[in-house]
């Protein structure tokens, strides 16, 4: 979710409860504003009777009707007028409502008197609830609206620079030459922001060449040795008076020799990998490929014993580079022929989903969730460097392919799942 979303939630959610509580609160103010009202009339009537009461004899038998009751005290004390509100029965209405009876007890002449008036109150909730309701609803609808309007031009204006640095991030590479362009922002926030970033950037670019230069110049250095060393062992192994033990200890670092020239060469593979930059623009033609690469692992597999099936859609092109595309190939068939039992089998299924490689095995010795990290084996007896797994993942992922493995009922079945729709 945006930022500027979250803000329009927070905006709207403190709109309505403000809105809330206002309404209450002008309610209650109403409420009571009817009620004080109506005693203000019923005191200006009161005063009206008084004077009435001052200037007619009868004027106590004058107003003894339903709305007025006047009564002569017998005696002359004074005593603080009465409010009481309460619903009561109203037989012309026909029903409960709340009336206000208002008591007071002025001193007419030599008596006192208790002149006693009631009136009927209009509750708000009978009136001007609905009105109340629908004109706090268009308000909340109105600031709602004004909010989100608001929300957006005011974040447009004040996170475009915020915007254009994510852009940057994103466009951003690690071997690029330059630093990372940022624009420049009066707000003193994004404008530590982009500070940090130049400074974070600069500082990586500076390491991933220097990691970069070093596993490229450890590559090349350690080739050269490695080779020398090899074509030492084989000449020494080519000579006639070297005993057969010697021989078998030779054999052995010769071996040992090839095996570190692999490590070298896969792990400076997977450090090319690590920094691929992969274009979606290309395609690689795999119903080609798996065919061709099947057809060159065949004497391998006949070595083996093994007898190999394929179920292959034509036309089956996939975002992928082509020489990628056969290293993966390369490493999927290898593994399937290594890892194998003798007269086992190999299945291999490509579609324009997916491409599917099985074959028989025994069962791997370590977690099948482990094996795609480097140097790991699923057969520790078997002469691999346990790192081909790791490629295959590496590939995939540049193109958004998904890898996976698993094994059961004696058949190891390693699946890629393309990620963008084969043509």
């Amino acid at each position: 979710m945006k930022l500027n979303y979250r803000y329009t939630i927070a905006y709207a959610v403190i709109t309505f409860f403000v809105l809330s509580i206002g309404f209450a609160i002008v309610y209650a103010a109403l409420s009571r504003s009817v009620t004080q009202a109506t005693i203000g009339r019923l005191e200006h009537l009161n005063e009206v009777v008084a004077t009435r009461l001052l200037s007619s004899r009868d004027a106590a038998g004058e107003f003894g009707r339903p709305n007025v009751r006047v009564q002569l005290l017998p005696d002359t004390l004074g005593r603080p007028r009465t409010v009481l509100v309460r619903p009561e029965w109203d037989p012309a209405l026909q029903a409960r409502v709340v009336v206000v009876r208002l008591t007071t007890y002025p001193l007419v002449g030599p008596s006192r008197y208790a002149i006693t008036s009631r009136a009927s109150v209009i509750e708000p909730s009978d009136v001007y609830l609905t009105g109340l309701i629908l004109v706090f609803a268009w308000t909340f609808v109105f600031l709602l609206a004004l909010v989100v309007i608001l929300s957006e031009l005011i974040s447009w204006r004040i996170l475009r620079p915020f915007n254009a640095t994510l852009r940057g991030i994103q466009q951003f590479q690690l071997g690029q030459k330059t630093p990372i362009d940022l624009p420049p922002t009066r707000t003193a926030e994004f404008e530590e922001l982009n500070s940090f970033l130049v400074r974070m950037t600069a500082r990586a670019q500076r390491d991933y060449q220097g990691l970069q230069e070093f596993s490229e110049n450890a590559s090349h250095e350690l080739q050269t040795p490695i080779a020398s060393i090899k074509a030492k062992i084989e000449l020494l192994m080519d000579a006639d008076e070297l005993a057969e033990k010697q021989l078998r200890t030779l054999a052995a670092m010769h071996d040992e020799l090839e095996r570190l020239a692999k490590i070298n060469q896969a792990l400076t593979l997977l450090a090319k990998l690590e920094h691929y930059e992969s274009r979606p623009s290309d395609l690689a033609d795999l119903s080609q490929l798996v065919p061709a690469t099947e057809a060159a692992f065949a004497d391998l597999a006949e070595m083996k014993g093994l007898t190999t099936s394929q179920h292959v859609a034509a036309g089956v092109r996939v975002p992928f580079d082509e020489s990628l595309a056969q290293l993966l190939l390369n490493n999927l068939f290898s593994n399937a022929i290594r890892h194998n039992v003798p007269d086992g089998e190999v299945r291999v299924e490509l579609s324009a989903i997916e491409l599917l490689l099985a074959n028989t095995g025994l069962a791997p010795t370590a977690p099948v969730e482990e094996l795609f990290g480097r140097f790991k084996k699923g057969n520790a007896a078997l002469d691999s460097i346990g790192i081909g797994l790791a490629i295959v993942r590496r590939i995939g992922e540049l193109y958004g392919h998904q890898v996976s493995y698993e094994y059961a009922e004696g058949w190891h079945r390693l699946r890629v799942v393309f990620g963008a729709l084969a043509e």
